[in-house]
């Protein structure tokens, strides 16, 4: 199977929820990547958030805790993907707000 490897597929169009729980059974015991594109982050204006549509997708790593995949790891790592700011912070809001929408914190800093 490592002859055939790396590998990367693009499942466009796909309903979330279709491939997920497949590729992570095959998946997660190798350094491996899903990524959700063309995703949109709302405003926020209480929070000095605006409307994202160009940098808006999310990845989880398997096995790897760089977007590279470089550093293997037992675990894995999601990662936000949101618009480098201006010095201002904008990034971090946005990645703060993102994670609390589901309970969770950001716990690494941001990689460029």
């Amino acid at each position: 199977m490592s002859a055939h490897l790396p590998l990367w597929a693009s499942m466009v169009d796909q309903p979330v929820g279709s491939i997920e729980d497949t590729f992570t059974t095959v998946a997660s015991r190798h350094v491996a990547g899903i990524r959700w594109s063309f995703l949109g982050w709302p405003e926020v204006p209480e929070r000095g958030l605006y409307a994202e549509f160009n940098h808006a997708e999310v990845s989880v790593l398997f096995n790897a805790a760089t977007r590279e995949m470089d550093e293997r790891i037992d675990g894995h790592t999601v990662f936000v993907h949101v618009r480098r700011g201006n010095g201002d912070g904008h990034e971090e809001r946005q990645a703060s707000w993102l994670a609390e929408q589901i309970g969770q914190t950001v716990i690494g800093p941001p990689q460029l």
